[in-house]
């Protein structure tokens, strides 16, 4: 019973925060995970708001997935009214991690430790997310990378979009370009004591 004399309120859940710090808010109610529908299942870990945004490959996922991911016939089913055909479609097929691997070594990137890293479900997926971006970074600094010993451009609108420098900081080799400071005047003692 409450002082009012009335039922006491429920309680809120609590949380681990709520225990430590009695003022924080209460814990916000899980969110259930969405249901799959009949007959199919959800392989993806990645958020479908995300899977969206980055559907459409820009320059180098581009390449990248054309240099590591084979395309592949897939069967589609479609359903049109009460008429139902199948298409054959060219669809990216699994992740060639090992050629992944060689176009990572082929522009100088150390990835030994992914090497020996479990390959589980999704690996392919993740090891492609962490090579790209560590392409990107090579790719701003060259304005391009290799692809099967071919030094491919990366086009000005892609290297504006991500922000590289107006020139490049290494040559395509890796090696980074020495721009020599311009030596600074010493002022002349003479002309200092005249």
């Amino acid at each position: 019973m409450s002082k009012k004399g009335g039922p006491k309120a429920a309680a809120p859940a609590t949380s681990a925060t709520a225990i430590k710090n009695p003022k924080a808010a209460p814990a916000a109610p899980a969110k259930a995970a969405p249901a799959a529908t009949e007959g199919t299942t959800q392989k993806s870990i990645v958020d479908p708001k995300y899977r969206n945004k980055y559907a459409t490959p820009d320059w180098l996922g581009a390449l990248i997935a054309g240099a590591v991911q084979p395309m592949v016939d897939k069967v589609k089913t479609i359903v049109d009214g009460e008429t139902k055909s199948t298409k054959t479609v060219k669809v990216p097929g699994e992740v060639d991690v090992d050629a992944l691997f060689a176009l990572a070594k082929e522009n100088g990137l150390d990835v030994a430790k992914y090497e020996s890293a479990a390959r589980g479900h999704g690996f392919g997926g993740r090891m492609r997310m962490t090579i790209r971006n560590m392409l990107q970074a090579t790719a701003k600094q060259r304005h391009g990378v290799h692809v099967n010993g071919k030094f491919k451009e990366a086009p000005a609108e892609w290297l504006a979009e991500k922000k590289a420098p107006e020139a490049p900081t290494h040559k395509k080799d890796g090696t980074k370009i020495v721009v020599a400071k311009p030596a600074k005047e010493k002022p002349a003692k003479d002309a200092a004591k005249a």
